[in-house]
């Protein structure tokens, strides 16, 4: 114990002499500890913490798979046979998408998300409400009471926490709900819902191919997914050949339900991950770099030291000691520099990554930053026992007076040291170079409509029961469209049921083209005529305004827009997008042509395409278009209950919302409503990508950073060492410019090695990064080029400073050092 604490006392003495060097060492630990950890909480919060549920990992979700191997949600018929004959899978439940709904009955009206869950789905989850309770029985049947649990959060913030039972009640979608229980903080599936009804509010359809629903379940006791895939291949297999063409489902895939909830971002967590490792070795290879120059500055002392007994135990644990002191100090800054990072990635708003409110610095990432300190100060500490231990302390006391030291093994450590540094520092500035490329080429596309100087206000109008309610909800649309039409320095308005990267998709499904108006009388007719491939289609479909292809500024190809003369009397019309027009008649002119979608509105009669407008991008803008087809609002207005209106004026975005805010407020003050503008949207369909940008060009430029220190404290160190040889130089007759342009070629010679190495790693990790570029090569060479002389031109200016001070070492001085 006395020896342990005077080797620590003795560490401490040592490293209070050296500050500069100590803080230094700290710093650079704390940035890799710090950034390893930052990321690895991320990583754990979203992909390695199991979801916080009894027994996760029996939780399972269902897919329909069609024949091509495409999943698909379930329907009702096939839904309620995998139920009644699976025995591998318990608690299978039904569960909608979460959809916006406009709640009132909160303190004030707001938009809210609701999903629809059938019996059994919170039995799946083997959770409990903390206030009230679950579903009853009688409310889990058709025509039950309607009631609605809602999420901890919605009930905080919009019913102010009052204790349940509570003589609330919640409206939307047209239905007043008595609010029964609340669920913890902790569930939240699917994920975002604030509000959960009991699904069997709402009628079975009977079709097989009618895919509406996302199924969960719970694994049996003692079965593993591989007996329940079995079973579940045996059911689908006499499904299909019970029901044949009635049914698409060829399989059923099952997948754990963590899987499904993070496997999009396991990719780039991991990978940055990886950015992060990359830089904890760029910080440890410097601090190495630094230990090594203060050993062979104290080398006498060492020497010393040695030719008085101390043997190789004492050495190592001397340098064990001090590497301890500066890997703990420097994860102890680390862990803090951690928790500040993760708060600021989290406010960054990272996009569309899961799980992120459980995202946190907690007791395992602090077990992680001590176990990489710790890993830290072993390997530190062993690099610099073990080259101490390898030199002979008598040729050192030899060599003591002597200040040149150009070469040897040491130095060629060092250098080693730098070269990979700023190779790795290269792989990063790579990365987040072609990160950013792809991210300008993403925003310099034309997605197809105007995206400046518009808002958005987006709307749920009241459900309608009749005829009389949906001319209510098309008289208030055109009312709003007509105010806001005429504020001052507005040019155009429009309406649509979905917004291109607003977050509601467009609908999709099957259409059919028709020879004569009257070929489909009825479902039947529909469902029959669907079978035939020269006749069916697939599309994604909206309703949109005659004004909204002027406000957003989307060309006519051929034909014409919606206008005065389509009236919910005369022929409905339609148009279509050029990619529709192309995939569907790629050698005939669709003008004119019938065309009809059977689960638009339930409403049979046909559409006469009177026009083609460009495509557009609608949920990304790295997807391509898809194709797409608008039918006029007001002759459709049962199509959808939520709409947008688009308002376009050179007065900027910022003044159209604010007007539109006040036309809301006095035309339907009790309607929840969203304003946006174009260019928020856009900008939030890439916070993914800024968010990999960001961490990587932060990673790439504290690389350069310490890289580049790393450098110039190498070629320091030499010309310290090499003061006689530059003395000799000089008395021999060159020049201060002949000294300039040796140290200089040989800084640029060891950055130039880093440039080649590292330029053969990013080529060789570029397959990494494929997914994640848009309209670049990920060895891309203007890319290449850029970053590697952006890092040869700070190299050589980090190197600058120490050739300057040997271009002007004195000479007689020089001499005289010597001996």
């Amino acid at each position: 114990m006395d020896t342990t604490l005077s080797g620590l006392r003795q560490a401490l003495r040592s490293l209070r002499r050296s500050p500069g060097f100590t803080l230094s060492c700290v710093l650079m630990l704390a940035a890799g500890i710090g950034a390893s950890t930052a990321l690895f909480s991320v990583v754990e919060g979203v992909l390695l913490r199991p979801l916080p549920y009894p027994h996760p990992e029996r939780l399972v979700q269902l897919s329909e798979l069609a024949a091509n191997g495409h999943a698909m949600r379930f329907s009702d018929p096939n839904f309620e046979d995998v139920r009644t004959q699976s025995h591998t899978v318990t608690a299978l439940a039904q569960v909608s998408g979460a959809a916006s709904v406009a709640v009132t009955g909160t303190d004030e009206p707001t938009f809210a998300t609701m999903a629809l869950a059938s019996r059994d789905f919170f039995r799946a989850f083997a959770i409990q409400p903390v206030q009230g309770r679950l579903f009853a029985e009688e409310e889990q049947q058709a025509g039950g009471p309607p009631v609605v649990v809602v999420s901890q959060t919605f009930w905080k913030r919009h019913l102010g926490a009052r204790p349940l039972p509570m003589s609330d009640t919640l409206t939307f979608e047209g239905r007043a709900y008595t609010v029964v229980g609340v669920m913890p903080e902790s569930f939240d599936y699917p994920v975002g819902t604030q509000l959960w009804i009991p699904r069997e509010l709402e009628a079975l359809l009977p079709s097989r191919t009618a895919h509406n629903w996302s199924v969960v379940g719970r694994l049996a006791d003692g079965v593993n997914p591989q007996a329940a895939r079995a079973e579940l291949t045996a059911i689908a297999r006499e499904l299909k050949a019970r029901y044949g063409r009635d049914t698409g489902m060829q399989d059923i895939a099952l997948v754990p339900l963590h899987e499904s909830l993070v496997g999009h971002a396991q990719r780039t967590l991991y990978v940055l991950l990886g950015a992060a490792a990359v830089l904890l070795l760029v910080a440890g290879a410097n601090v190495t770099n630094l230990l090594l120059a203060r050993a062979a500055t104290h080398r006498r002392e060492l020497a010393v030291r040695v030719a008085l007994g101390a043997g190789p135990g004492a050495l190592a644990r001397r340098y064990l000691t001090e590497s301890l002191l500066l890997s703990l100090t420097g994860g102890a800054l680390g862990t803090l520099l951690a928790d500040w990072s993760v708060r600021a990635l989290l406010a960054a708003e990272p996009g569309n990554l899961p799980r992120v409110g459980e995202v946190s610095v907690n007791g395992t990432a602090l077990l992680f930053a001590l176990g990489l300190s710790l890993l830290l100060a072993l390997g530190l500490g062993l690099v610099t026992a073990l080259r101490a231990a390898r030199q002979s302390p008598w040729a050192t006391l030899v060599q003591a007076g002597q200040t040149q030291a150009g070469g040897g093994a040491a130095e060629r450590t060092r250098r080693a040291l730098v070269v990979g540094q700023l190779a790795l520092a290269l792989v990063l500035l790579m990365g987040a170079a072609l990160l950013g490329r792809s991210l300008m080429r993403l925003l310099s596309l034309d997605p197809g409509y105007r995206t400046e100087n518009v808002a958005v206000l987006s709307l749920v109008l009241p459900p309608a029961e009749d005829d009389a309610g949906w001319q209510h909800n098309l008289r208030l649309q055109e009312d709003l469209l007509a105010r806001l039409g005429a504020l001052s320095g507005v040019r155009a308005v429009g309406a649509t049921s979905s917004f291109p990267l607003e977050g509601s998709p467009a609908g999709d499904g099957t259409f059919l083209v028709l020879n004569r108006p009257d070929e489909v009388r009825n479902f039947d007719d529909f469902g029959r005529l669907a079978h035939e491939p020269e006749r069916a289609g697939a599309a994604e479909y909206r309703v949109a305004s005659e004004g909204y292809f002027h406000a957003l500024d989307i060309p006519l190809v051929r034909g014409r827009l919606f206008d005065a003369r389509d009236t919910s009397e005369s022929p409905h019309v339609a148009v279509i997008s050029e990619s529709l027009a192309k995939a569907r008649w790629p050698q005939e002119d669709p003008l004119g042509k019938l065309i009809q979608f059977g689960n638009m509105d339930g409403d049979l009669r046909p559409f006469t395409i009177v026009g083609v407008v460009a495509d557009v991008r609608e949920q990304q803008l790295d997807e391509a278009p898809k194709p797409m087809f608008y039918g006029c609002s007001r002759q459709r207005p049962r199509a959808s209950s939520r709409f947008h209106i688009a308002v376009y004026g050179p007065v900027g975005s910022t003044t159209l919302v604010t007007e539109a805010r006040a036309v809301l407020r006095e035309l339907a003050p009790e309607l929840p409503a969203r304003l946006r503008t174009v260019e928020s949207l856009l900008s939030d369909s890439l916070a993914s990508r800024r968010f990999s940008l960001l961490l990587l060009g932060a990673f790439g430029a504290v690389a350069l950073l310490l890289s580049v220190a790393g450098l110039a404290a190498v070629v320091s160190y030499a010309v310290a060492q090499r003061t006689q040889e530059f003395g000799i130089r000089f008395a021999l007759g060159a020049t201060a410019g002949d000294v300039l342009r040796l140290v200089l070629r040989q800084a640029a010679l060891l950055a130039g090695l880093g440039v080649v190495l590292g330029v053969l790693g990013a080529v060789g990790l570029s397959r990494v990064l494929a997914g994640f570029v848009y309209g670049v090569s990920t060895t891309d060479p203007l890319v290449f080029a850029s970053v590697a002389l952006l890092l040869l031109g700070v190299a050589l200016l980090a190197s600058w400073l120490p050739a300057r001070r040997a271009s002007r070492v004195d000479p007689m001085t020089a001499l005289r050092s010597e001996g």
